[in-house]
């Protein structure tokens, strides 16, 4: 063979071994973006027994599989997946709060910029306290959906958020969107919807901080105008919540095809019943007794107002447990930003005070969240094929229901945000 012939033969070798190690480099970029979670308790699914000594298998977003012992990257082919010590650990899917206020702080009246910030720092709490979802079910403006956006394109750290923008209202009650007639109310759904609203909320009752939210209080809204907002968010394929307190108001709401009640502080059995066979959640946001019992203890509120919240905190755990004996379905809510964020764990911390078991509980703040949101496929289990929001405690919840305060790791989607 002459020289160029030799010449043209080691061109073609460096060139085949430099696409060989481009291909490796590529290959081992793919490899390189799977993860193994070493579990030694793992509850993959609450309401179910846990496991444990199991490995998951993460690739990229999603969780791949799940095998039994402690599985190396070796052993499964993929040398250079990245594997995580969870091996003394409560390993469990992501938390999920149905129903939060992340730009909102009780007592502050903030403006567009303040409440971006504040949306910004309470989603950072939210997240590192082990909640990967959220449903924000009341915000003002159109701030809530920019910041859901730019947690979902990764810009900012939080969990993912299925939001309502601002509640539809008589009026424009405690800062609602005015529904005032069969046509406004379509009017303003429509508007939310065309904003981005993943859920539509109504006032069907006054906040409970007002005298008119006592258990004989009067609903809202008139016939047409409820249908009128259930029939648009219908039309889009859009659940509506209604926030409620008197017993009538629920009564009121649950027969116009809403998907949850906020709050049904003094709901009778009869709307309990009525939730059962329709099927529709109970979130309770029993955390807001925390506030009310810390009023109470400091002497902040006296007379009328005292006794107000003294019915609220005498007859609204009352009604949590009916519907828990009845079998409702119930999701967690804290109703954080009327409580404080970063402490969403509590609305599990009551619901086992009231009787709830712990495992119950659990199953409540992430299975049902997941239900709730139509979102079941993809979330609140540890299971192949669903997204990778999984957190770790450093002790069993099961055991101790306030040990869900102690979250060492935190993933959302295959990301890493907490690690101790």
């Amino acid at each position: 063979m002459g020289r160029i012939g030799l010449f043209w033969l080691a061109v073609m070798g460096m060139t085949l071994c430099s696409g060989l190690a481009n291909a490796e480099s590529k290959k081992q970029e793919v490899v390189k973006n799977i993860t193994l979670l070493h579990a030694g308790t793992l509850l993959a699914v609450p309401g179910k027994s846990p496991l444990t000594e199991q490995t998951i298998v993460i690739e990229g977003t999603r969780i791949k599989e799940i095998h039994p012992g402690y599985v190396s990257g070796e052993d499964l082919m993929i040398p250079y997946a990245k594997t995580i010590d969870l091996k003394d650990k409560f390993v469990m899917p992501g938390l999920m709060d149905m129903h939060v206020h992340l730009t909102l702080m009780k007592g502050k009246d903030l403006k567009a910029d303040e409440m971006a910030l504040e949306g910004v720092i309470n989603a950072k709490k939210t997240l590192m306290a082990g909640f990967t979802t959220v449903r924000d079910i009341g915000a003002m403006g159109n701030t809530i959906f920019k910041l859901r956006n730019k947690i979902r394109d990764g810009h900012i750290e939080g969990p993912r958020i299925f939001a309502s923008g601002q509640i539809v209202a008589v009026g424009s009650i405690d800062g609602g969107l005015e529904c005032n007639g069969p046509e406004s109310c379509r009017r303003t759904t429509r508007e939310l919807i065309s904003n981005g609203a993943d859920w539509i909320k109504i006032y069907s009752s006054c906040s409970g901080s007002k005298f008119c939210s006592h258990e004989d209080g009067a609903p809202m809204f008139f016939d047409d105008e409820i249908k009128a907002v259930v029939a648009v968010a219908n039309k889009y394929g859009i659940k509506v919540a209604a926030h409620s307190h008197p017993r009538d108001s629920a009564l009121f709401a649950l027969k116009y095809g809403v998907s949850s009640i906020e709050h049904g502080s003094f709901m009778n059995d009869k709307a309990l019943k009525a939730m059962k066979k329709q099927g529709v959640y109970y979130v309770p946001t029993v955390s807001v007794h925390d506030m009310l019992e810390d009023l109470k203890r400091d002497g902040k509120v006296k007379g009328r107002v005292l006794a107000h919240n003294d019915t609220f905190l005498k007859i609204h755990p009352e009604t949590i447990k009916n519907a828990y004996k009845r079998g409702v379905k119930m999701a967690t809510g804290s109703d954080a930003g009327v409580v404080p964020h970063g402490k969403n764990y509590r609305e599990l911390e009551r619901f086992v005070d009231l009787g709830i078991t712990p495992m119950d509980a659990l199953k409540m703040a992430t299975v049902n969240g997941a239900d709730l949101l139509d979102k079941i496929q993809e979330l609140g289990t540890v299971k192949a094929g669903k997204y990778a929001d999984i957190i770790a405690l450093s002790a069993d919840p099961l055991k101790d229901i306030h040990n869900i305060e102690k979250v060492i790791f935190v993933m959302k989607g295959g990301k890493i945000y907490k690690k101790e």
